[in-house]
């Protein structure tokens, strides 16, 4: 991205000290690299940096955070810092405070100067200062941006940070934002000593027998319709707690479906508790799902979208395919 475009948010950096950092609920690890490399970033420049979260890091994430950098909200252990801040910067969860969960409301509260940079082509009116790019394939891939446009460097630690976010982001380099600057970006991190074995092994092989498991009850569970273009499959909080598995623990499973052939759309399906269920949609680039998740106030990406909705999961279920049947039709 042209520095020109960096040039507002580099002078609100520069001329401010106390910096909270935050993202969307349960962030992926996009958000959490990014969170953690231009916390890195900030620090070098000698700021004082916050990054609060709504909720915890995955276990599989918390790799990238040895120093536990990454603070869960509290109201009662944050409220002075968030006060205090002169700039809140939201990573990766455009779209409103909501998409922030808890820390969400209390940031829109604060006095500081609010900027968000993000990759979704969701609406930024929330915040003072937008840097958004919908053809970047990650939000750090814009982190890299930034840090350069500073004249940052890059260390071992941010370095791992933004492979981490790209890799995942991009599906392992599948999905159909990676582009030949998205590889030019990754041969950088490379260079400053990214290790993709060893961050490939962290995120994707480090999983709980229990797990596993449940992944494989999901799969056993999976039905289609449309004549095979649409593959969907829930779990239920009976389920979760059957296999004593979080959430959080759940990365990946909104593209079991996208496995099968001649799926062309993929709906999972997740109960949460207060009658409520998260929605999550994958394509496979030929139809725009994202328009299904903005109906219910979700947000994301024309083939990677998510919402969450009121209701039981059945209904839901039943709902969200005859949109889709619609869409296809």
């Amino acid at each position: 991205m042209d520095s020109i475009l960096w040039q507002k948010i580099i002078s609100i950096i520069e001329n401010n000290e106390r910096f909270v950092l935050s993202s969307h609920i349960n962030p992926d690890c996009d958000a959490l690299g990014s969170e953690l490399a231009l916390a890195e970033q900030l620090r070098s420049l000698g700021k004082t940096v916050n990054i609060i979260n709504t909720d915890p890091v995955a276990a599989n994430y918390r790799f990238l955070d040895r120093k536990q950098r990454i603070q869960q909200y509290s109201e009662k252990r944050h409220s002075r810092i968030i006060k205090k801040a002169e700039v809140v910067i939201v990573l990766d969860a455009s779209g409103g405070w909501e998409r922030l969960g808890a820390v969400g409301k209390a940031l829109a509260q604060a006095e500081a100067i609010k900027l968000c940079i993000d990759h979704h082509p969701d609406a930024t009116d929330f915040v003072d200062v937008a840097v958004v790019d919908t053809e970047a394939s990650a939000t750090g891939e814009l982190i890299y941006d930034l840090i350069m446009a500073m004249g940052g460097s890059l260390s071992n630690n941010i370095a791992q940070s933004l492979y981490a976010a790209i890799v995942t982001d991009t599906g392992s380099f599948r999905f159909p934002k990676t582009s030949p600057r998205t590889h030019r970006i990754t041969a950088e991190l490379l260079v400053a000593g990214a290790d993709p074995m060893y961050i490939y092994r962290q995120i994707y092989e480090q999983n709980l027998l229990e797990t596993i498991q449940l992944k494989g009850h999901i799969m056993a569970s999976i039905r289609t319709a449309a004549n095979g273009q649409i593959a969907y499959y829930g779990v239920s909080q009976n389920t979760l707690k059957q296999f004593d598995v979080k959430t959080s623990e759940l990365d990946g499973v909104a593209s079991l479906g996208q496995l099968i052939g001649g799926v062309r759309v993929t709906i999972y399906c997740m109960e949460l508790p207060q009658e409520r269920v998260k929605i999550s949609l994958r394509s496979d680039g030929t139809v725009t799902i994202n328009q299904i998740a903005f109906g219910y106030g979700g947000g994301g990406h024309p083939s990677a979208a998510g919402a969450i909705a009121e209701g039981h999961l059945a209904e839901v279920m039943a709902e969200i395919i005859a949109k889709v049947e619609h869409l296809l039709s």
